[in-house]
């Protein structure tokens, strides 16, 4: 869009509009001598005062209504955009390396205005307007001009604009809202029955319901301490869970139930079922507290626990469908993380056998977030559970269920288990990893968990990393010289993360396994950044399969994992693969044909 020529005296309103301390006289001396400056023959008196406006700070493209467009007009063939609209959302600044060797910076804004929503991409010195030393810093709330944006596909094919060298950006005064009559409408809120997986840049008004304590854990990846806090939260549609990490965790610790809260630039996640939707607060995402607003929460959509909890039971008291169950018992066994694919998402489950002072024990699962939660438990170490349940388990015994409101501490001060001697506690025996020769995994093997042993007899041909999101452990692509994850948007710096497949024979058949985290770092000998590094110097993509095929073709491993089918062929999905000793292996089957014979 060109600039808009202004008459004589609409240039000279504004002026005086805004430079009161100027009346017309004075303003027309000026006009007049910037014309003999320039030459009068060739600048007229709308284009003098025009320019003697510009020098006066003046900008005549944000004051002509004429110049700004709304953003329900922006189209993929819109040029030039200018636009007048409020910051609802802040992102932090990244950088990132050029494809010529030099470093670029990346940050994003979103904003809102009468009609519509838009993300604003912020390219180089254009980002300097959000880091916190510079000398106007844009926030949340702010109303500001944006002129020479171009448009462009973003998320999900979603328009977005993007500011370079060529535009401009500038925060707007009280006194230039008035004067020029810009009025802002305040951006939509999402209602929580309208939420759906793999939604971004959220923005939601609830009513806080329960808030529970901040739990912390040790990220596995670098041995950093990460922390986590959730709470229910509600409006007139219904309710949902809101969990924030870190320092937001820590902001969040603070907050009320009772309180009316916003959540601006959060994102939905599966919970840990299919029906359950949660919203993550992301790095750049902000918390408006105390609102003076009134809401009445859907009674019926409330996942609060059970108003009269059980409290602490012992596991030989314990019977299937009890909800609201605490736990406290001594860690008797652990079993490795498996991480595993559904419907396209990823997660990860552990396992662990839990005793107490009744003599019995109980197997309780963890999901996704709290797997990290208790990666560094030991057995013999106390575990404290609150808010779980009971269900039906293999052979009918009983499971202990971590659920979504559930929270755990690891080695309770003052607890009496500490002292609790697991000597001859016995765990029955579960179909979890039984051995089977592959001749015999057929369709009904589908979804059952087995436990293969033979010999490696071909490894995969293609990378076996890929890049993945901190946050949601997906896939990341690499777009415009940055990494952007299809769940969570801009990310800084992916995690690395083993992903491969090998067939395995044991004498009687061959199957496919695919090895995920541990289980392939096991059997290359190397983590996944080392892979990374590694293919990163060589410039080859196989590097990790070519340097270690010779040694892990021909070797002989356990595998143990879920049988599932891909196009019609069933595989195996490893939770955890070992080096297998053949004389070892030997023995075992002679002990199993001796039990089968009696």
């Amino acid at each position: 869009m060109g600039s808009t020529v202004l008459t004589l005296e609409e240039t000279i309103e504004l002026i005086r509009k805004q430079l009161p301390e100027y009346d017309r006289k004075a303003i027309m001396k000026m006009i007049e001598e910037k014309r003999q400056e320039l030459g009068p023959e060739v600048v007229n008196e709308e284009s003098a005062a025009m320019i003697v406006a510009r020098e006066l700070g003046i900008d005549l493209q944000q004051v002509s209504v004429r110049a700004r467009q709304k953003i329900e007009d922006i189209t993929e063939s819109t040029r030039n955009v200018t636009i007048t609209a409020k910051v609802v959302h802040v992102g932090t600044v990244r950088t990132f390396a050029k494809k010529d060797g030099g470093e670029g910076k990346v940050a994003s804004l979103k904003v809102a205005d009468e009609t519509g929503e838009i993300r604003v991409t912020l390219w180089d010195d254009m980002t300097k307007v959000v880091e916190e030393e510079a000398e106007e810093t844009v926030s949340v709330g702010d109303v500001i001009q944006i002129r020479g944006a171009y448009v462009k596909k973003g998320l999900r094919d979603a328009l977005e604009l993007n500011l370079g060298r060529m535009g401009g950006i500038r925060i707007l005064g009280n006194k230039e809202l008035e004067d020029f009559d810009i009025e802002i409408g305040e951006p939509k809120s999402n209602n929580v029955a309208d939420l759906a997986e793999g939604l971004y840049d959220l923005t939601l008004t609830v009513k806080v319901e329960r808030v529970f304590n901040v739990s912390t854990f040790t990220r596995k990846k670098d041995g950093s301490e990460g922390k986590v806090l959730s709470m229910i939260v509600g409006d007139d549609t219904g309710t949902t869970r809101f969990v924030f990490w870190d320092d937001h965790a820590e902001a969040a610790s603070e907050i009320q139930e009772g309180e009316v809260i916003k959540l601006t630039g959060g994102m939905t996640r599966a919970g840990r079922n299919e029906s359950e939707i949660e919203v993550h607060a992301g790095r750049s995402s902000t918390i408006e507290r105390n609102l003076d607003k009134k809401i009445k929460v859907k009674a019926e959509e409330r996942t609060i626990p059970a108003a009269d909890p059980l409290g602490r039971m012992t596991i030989a008291d314990m019977k299937v469908g009890m909800r609201d169950v605490d736990l406290e018992g001594k860690v008797f066994r652990i079993f490795p993380p498996n991480q595993f694919e559904k419907d396209g998402k990823s997660g990860q489950v552990q396992n662990i056998i839990i005793a107490d002072e009744s003599g019995k024990t109980v197997r309780t699962a963890f999901w996704n977030e709290d797997v990290d939660k208790i990666q560094d438990l030991n057995e013999g170490d106390v575990i404290k559970v609150l808010h779980g349940y009971v269900k039906k388990g293999y052979r009918d015994d009983i499971e202990y269920g971590v659920g979504r409101s559930s929270e755990i501490e690891i080695n309770p001060k003052g607890s009496k288990l500490a002292k609790l001697e697991l000597e001859g506690v016995k765990v029955a025996p579960t179909s979890s990893g039984r051995r089977t020769m592959i001749a015999d995994i057929d369709d009904s093997s589908e979804g059952s968990t087995l436990e293969v042993c033979g010999i490696v007899v071909a490894m995969g041909q293609n990378s076996p990393v890929y890049p993945a999101c901190p946050t949601c452990r997906k896939k990341v692509e690499f777009v415009d010289d940055g990494y952007k994850c299809k769940e969570c948007g801009d990310v800084d710096q992916p995690d690395y993360r083993m992903l491969y497949k090998i067939t395995i024979d044991d004498g009687s058949g061959t199957i496919r396994a695919t090895l995920f985290g541990e289980a392939g770092e096991e059997l290359l000998g190397m983590t996944a950044n080392e892979a990374q590094d590694l293919i990163d110097k060589s410039k080859n993509e196989k590097a990790p399969i070519d340097k270690n095929s010779d040694r892990v073709l021909g070797s002989y491993v356990v595998v143990k994992g879920r049988i599932s089918k891909y196009r019609e062929q069933l595989d195996i999905t490893a939770s955890s693969l070992s080096f297998a000793d053949p004389a070892t292996e030997i023995e075992r089957m002679k002990t199993s044909i001796e039990d089968y014979l009696g």
